[in-house]
């Protein structure tokens, strides 16, 4: 049975009930519908397994790889030893760059470094726009999937901002999503709420059953906090 309540104007809270398929929200990153920019760059692996897009068109900067289900927010740093290094909101080391243009890519295959090239101009990270159905569907979905992880009812709850903005509490919902797959059963086990507000900058709390995720609404990939953040979150239960 799918059951919705209004919990205030133009927000929803949203139950588990039967789960859909998602489509791939970052398909059109690697066509053409995005704007090619200067300051978007693609890089690709010394080893030819695999790049990556840095985009530099907002502050923080951002990060996707290509194939990935999820777009960091990366922070400038200075390096030990010059140039800069990028930096997760969990303190990872994504990316660094020295003074005399070289490049030094962490994934998670590679956590010593892969020396990457930049290859060209890429598009931007934007997300495609979301309608409050959609956005209800994905909630919906979340719901579904963490009732069955903790065998708990959960409720969703999320505000509808307009297309722009929902495409961007819909991919926190996403995140929210591996955060919890990759936490602990045992902090995950008391999970009731998962509460979406707007707020001044990003940030993921943990406490009496809520898990609380805040977005910087406007400031599109660089305003939610990342899956590592959420699920240190939980974790900790904060």
């Amino acid at each position: 049975m799918i059951v919705f309540l209004l919990a205030a104007a133009g927000a929803w809270a949203v139950l588990a009930s039967d789960g859909l398929g998602q489509q791939n929200p970052f398909s059109r990153l690697t066509g053409r519908e995005q704007t090619v920019e200067a300051s978007a760059v693609w890089y690709e692996r010394a080893d030819r397994r695999g790049r990556f897009v840095l985009d530099r068109s907002s502050s923080p900067a951002l990060l996707w790889q290509d194939g990935a289900n999820e777009v960091y927010a990366v922070y400038v740093n200075r390096a030990s030893g010059g140039g800069e290094v990028l930096l997760t909101d969990t303190d990872r080391a994504m990316l660094r760059l020295s003074n005399l243009g070289g490049a030094t890519f962490f994934p998670p295959d590679a956590p010593d470094g892969v020396i990457v090239e930049p290859i060209g101009p890429a598009h931007t990270l934007v997300a495609p726009p979301v309608n409050s159905q959609e956005l209800q569907r994905i909630a919906r979905e979340l719901a579904d999937s963490v009732t069955r992880i903790n065998r708990n009812q959960v409720t969703v709850e999320v505000p509808s901002l307009g297309p722009s903005d929902n495409a961007y509490l819909a991919d926190t919902l996403r995140l929210a999503q591996i955060g919890i797959d990759e936490a602990n059963r045992r902090s995950v086990r008391g999970l009731e709420t998962i509460r979406v507000v707007s707020g001044a900058r990003a940030d993921a709390r943990y406490s009496g059953g809520t898990l609380e995720l805040t977005i910087a609404a406007g400031r599109g990939y660089a305003g939610r906090p990342s899956s590592d953040f959420i699920r240190r979150a939980i974790d900790r239960g904060r």
